[in-house]
């Protein structure tokens, strides 16, 4: 796995971040980011029912997610953090790490559809299609949090570059909310590519087969 606390971006295939983006990222630390209930209780309480352990409950309890009680208005990243690591580890133990983190972004989703906000925003995607979906992600990921910034750039009529604000481990946790948000826009063969990354930020590479949207 590798460091995401590196003195320079990470490049892969080519493709550097942005460093203006990168400071801009830095920007908003200096205020709390913040998580909201829809993404948790996509993945929580939702994607994840009945697959939520006593001792993991008990561990995310620790972490200030208690799922026996209502979702608070709003949670830390940091704490979100945790409590999606704690889970990946105890739901795929077996899987790498960045793969373990990509298969709850998946699941986050399709517990996301059960909501009524996530019905609404994923029915709007399947009336878009995966390249008109991606022009409308920074409305559709501020539904979850506080701070995501997303910069879109066409690289082809059925490929993308998109530029995300995460920090450290999350951006594989996106990479799969990604991936399924790009299925549920009826993206054909859709695939999600890490590019490049440093420990603020992440670029990918989106693509898909042309289904006549």
């Amino acid at each position: 796995m590798r460091n995401p606390r590196m003195s320079a971006p990470h490049r892969t295939s080519g493709a550097w971040l942005d460093p203006a983006g990168t400071a801009r990222a830095g920007m908003h630390s200096m205020a709390e980011r913040l998580v909201f209930p829809p993404i948790v209780e996509g993945l929580f309480v939702r994607g994840l029912s009945g697959r939520v352990t006593p001792l993991l409950k008990e561990q995310l309890r620790s972490e200030g997610l208690n799922l026996d009680r209502p979702l608070l208005p709003a949670y830390s990243l940091e704490s979100w953090i945790r409590c999606v690591s704690l889970t990946a580890k105890a739901l795929h133990p077996q899987e790498p790490d960045e793969v373990a983190w990509r298969m709850l972004g998946e699941r986050m989703i399709d517990g996301y559809r059960d909501t009524l906000m996530g019905r609404a925003l994923l029915g709007v995607m399947k009336l878009l299609g995966p390249r008109r979906m991606l022009s409308k992600a920074q409305h559709g990921f501020r539904t979850s949090n506080n701070y995501t910034e997303v910069r879109i750039t066409e690289t082809g009529p059925t490929e993308a570059e998109v530029w995300l604000n995460e920090p450290g481990m999350l951006r594989y946790f996106k990479q799969g909310v990604m991936l399924a948000m790009s299925r549920a826009a009826g993206g054909v063969a859709a695939s999600v590519e890490v590019r490049a990354f440093d420990e603020h930020c992440v670029t990918y590479r989106v693509s898909w087969k042309d289904s006549g949207r």
